[in-house]
This record gives C-alpha cells, sequence and structure tokens, in this order.
C-alpha cells in the first residue's frame, strides 16, 4: 500500500511542475515539493540491522526498499522540516547507549517518529512513537499507529500533524 500511495503522490507532483498546491491550516494554498530518495539496497537494510543488532519492522523495511528516505510537503522557496531519515542518517542520529530500542526514523518540524523495537518485537501492533520537540525519547508517548499508518496518515493530510487533531467522541 505505501508504494501504491507514494507513487501517486509523486506523479501528482510530477503533472504539476514537481511540486503540487496543497491547502494548509488557516484555508491557505501553497506549493509543495517532495522528494524520495532511491530505494535501499539488501547491503544498506542490514547494515542497519546489524548496527542496532535487530531486525526492523516489515512496513517500514518495505518503505526503505521502496526509497531510502524522503523530504515531504516542502515549501519550494523555504525548504521544510519533513524529512524520513535515510539509513545513513538513522544510523548517524541514534545514539543506543541510552535508548538502545528507540530508533527515531524521521524529524517532522521538531516532532521525532520513532520506531520502538521493544515493542515491535513483542507484537505489538502500534509500535510507533511521537517525541515532542527536545525531549528526550525516554519521553516519547504512543500515538497509535505503526510506520505504514503514520505515513499513509500523513500523506493523505498533506503534511498536517495530524497526531494533534482533537476529536470529542463519545
Amino acid at each position: 500500500m505505501l508504494q501504491k500511495l507514494i507513487l501517486h503522490l509523486k506523479k501528482r507532483q510530477e503533472m504539476h511542475g514537481g511540486c503540487d498546491e496543497i491547502i494548509i491550516s488557516g484555508g491557505d494554498i501553497v506549493n509543495a515539493c517532495s522528494h524520495f530518495n532511491p530505494p535501499a539496497i539488501n547491503e544498506e537494510i542490514q547494515k542497519l540491522t546489524m548496527h542496532f543488532s535487530s531486525e526492523f519492522p516489515y512496513d517500514y523495511i518495505q518503505f526503505l526498499k521502496y526509497c531510502n528516505g524522503a523530504s515531504l510537503f516542502e515549501n519550494p522557496q523555504y525548504g521544510g522540516e519533513n524529512i524520513i531519515y535515510s539509513i545513513d542518517d538513522v544510523i548517524l542520529y541514534n545514539d543506543t547507549t541510552y535508548q538502545p530500542d528507540k530508533i527515531v526514523v524521521a524529524n517532522i518540524v521538531d516532532d521525532r517518529i520513532v520506531i520502538d523495537l521493544s515493542r515491535w518485537r513483542n507484537g505489538e501492533e502500534h509500535y510507533l512513537l511521537l517525541c515532542e520537540s527536545m525531549n528526550p525519547v525516554d519521553l516519547a508517548g504512543s500515538f497509535y499507529c505503526n510506520f505504514e499508518t503514520w505515513l499513509e496518515r500523513f500523506i493523505i493530510a498533506q503534511g498536517s500533524k495530524f497526531w494533534y487533531w482533537k476529536t470529542d467522541r463519545e
């Protein structure tokens, strides 16, 4: 499913010269560009699993096999801060001495998206965590997603932080 979603986003942006108009909070229409890195090769994925001494969730590995990192919904003039890290960046930005099972895989405008390998190894479906701003990753909390669900919702929400949307349900 991720491949199909990313493919459609790429096609839509290619039809509009590499960027696409999106509606942002407040109703403004802005141009947004996304860039997807080339796929990771098996040796790079092995480097990731060896570095962290762990396998990674299937949906995350499938993303890496389709594109080894991405920048999403960036302003063509000013850039942006919606980065899904490449394998090399995941290795560079994570210090496993303090929290070996909490791996930051993306930075979305000061929020960090974290894979909790312990939760994933224990079979928990919602293994992704949100770490706000500059908090240490041990303060990260669940926002009830796996990688595929998070990325799908983020693309559908056109780069908006859907995890902060409030609802009143009874």
